[in-house]
């Protein structure tokens, strides 16, 4: 019997660790797929400010790596959230990542980018340049309040 329940026991954990480890790729997937309606690279970044004429919205830009941890944090807690999708509406979004090309390093560097995270917004009249505080203690709607400040600077 005391095998029995032992049985039973790891069958239960083993189903416990399959489930925590499904729910947590779900996440992932969810965190990696959120930002794919954004423009991205350097090709993304031209087409949004063509498009930024027509609109005459602001553009931003989100600099990030693939190996910073900070960069992944402000995807899962802020740009992958709702509250900063329904901001999105109202802006042209562009990742870059500048270890993916020499064009996507060249605005990097015309914007002095030298480490990660980095988030900027480019008023609607494309004369104004606001980088955006990535503190990892932002909650999503202060990070959207900044930006909003930004925009009405």
């Amino acid at each position: 019997m005391e095998l029995l329940k032992r049985r039973a026991l790891i069958t239960f954990a083993v189903i416990i660790a399959a489930a925590a480890l499904m729910a947590f790729q779900l996440t992932q997937f969810t965190v990696n797929t959120s930002l794919n309606h954004w423009h991205s690279g350097a090709k993304g970044y031209q087409s949004a400010l063509a498009l930024q004429k027509t609109t005459h919205k602001p553009v931003v830009v989100f600099f990030h790596t693939d190996w910073c941890a900070s960069c992944k944090r402000l995807r899962e807690n802020v740009l992958a959230t709702p509250e900063f999708d329904q901001y999105l509406e109202n802006v042209i979004p562009v990742k870059i990542n500048p270890e993916s090309g020499s064009k996507e390093r060249e605005i990097a560097d015309n914007y002095g980018v030298t480490g990660y995270p980095v988030f900027l917004l480019i008023n609607a009249n494309a004369d104004k340049v606001t980088r955006i505080r990535t503190s990892q203690n932002l909650s999503p709607q202060q990070f959207i309040d900044q930006c909003k400040a930004a925009q009405h600077s």
